[in-house]
């Protein structure tokens, strides 16, 4: 079986998962979710990773969910592909360290959904960005209507997702959707610039970052760990630890 994503890493610490499947302009099928949670776990347990990116390897960025998984589906199998969906894009929204997706195509339906999980977006001009899922009779099913509200408001998100309507890479930037616009020709050289200003940052203070914007449990347990962090370089800890250990040997 083909494999849909390309995985690599640098010495830098720096992950790519490269969308390829361009024969179907990269559509989401149960095999392509699979990898990409497999992926993101493999990032998790990487103690050296500082970054992920997303990007494709032709000139789609993705166009959705494959609706020939959706077409002829039974309520049961509906739910289990939705929950595939939304615990593979939330895995990768709470990976410890930073992703960007680098759009310079059509991100689409479960493509926006993709690019909205990462907490970085670079797109160009001629991207194309929307829902059309509404147009087919359907929802965003994978966490993408509440992202797309917590990136540009209430207000704009019921704009994109009561019509329909694909925006370009501009009206997407102008809006809030992409937090940074390249030309085509300037595109890589801004990507690469956005991967140096991550990298040249300490990666733990980022993981601390990342965790505040997550959810009331994941802000608390972050809070927990880092308190747990700083107390256990207090020399009264290292003491009271080694005395402990100390009565342990005696007995």
């Amino acid at each position: 079986m083909t494999s849909r994503l390309k995985i690599s890493s640098d010495g830098l610490g720096c992950w790519t998962f490269l969308l390829d499947r361009p024969e179907k302009r990269n559509a989401l099928d149960e095999q392509f979710l699979s990898e990409l949670m497999s992926a993101s776990h493999n990032v998790a347990e990487d103690g050296n990773a500082r970054l992920v990116i997303l990007r494709s390897s032709s000139p789609t960025f993705c166009a959705g969910a494959d609706l020939n998984d959706w077409i002829d589906i039974t309520p049961s199998e509906a739910r289990r592909l939705s929950s595939l969906g939304s615990r593979t894009f939330q895995m990768l929204a709470d990976l410890p360290v930073p992703t960007i997706a680098a759009i310079e195509g059509p991100a689409l339906g479960g493509g926006l959904e993709l690019a909205l999980a990462c907490d970085l977006r670079i797109g160009t001009p001629n991207c194309v960005i929307g829902f059309p899922e509404p147009r087919l009779g359907n929802s965003p099913a994978w966490g993408g209507m509440h992202r797309l509200i917590e990136a540009i408001g209430k207000f704009r998100a019921r704009d994109l997702l009561l019509t329909g309507d694909l925006v370009s890479g501009n009206e997407a930037y102008r809006v809030g959707i992409l937090q940074r616009l390249k030309s085509s020709a300037e595109f890589q050289q801004g990507l690469n610039s956005l991967i140096e200003s991550i990298i040249s940052c300490d990666g733990g203070t980022l993981t601390y970052i990342k965790s505040v914007f997550g959810q009331p449990s994941q802000i608390i347990a972050a809070q927990e760990a880092s308190m747990a962090g700083f107390t256990a370089t207090y020399k009264a800890s290292k003491t009271r630890k080694e005395a402990f250990l100390q009565s342990r040997r005696k007995q």
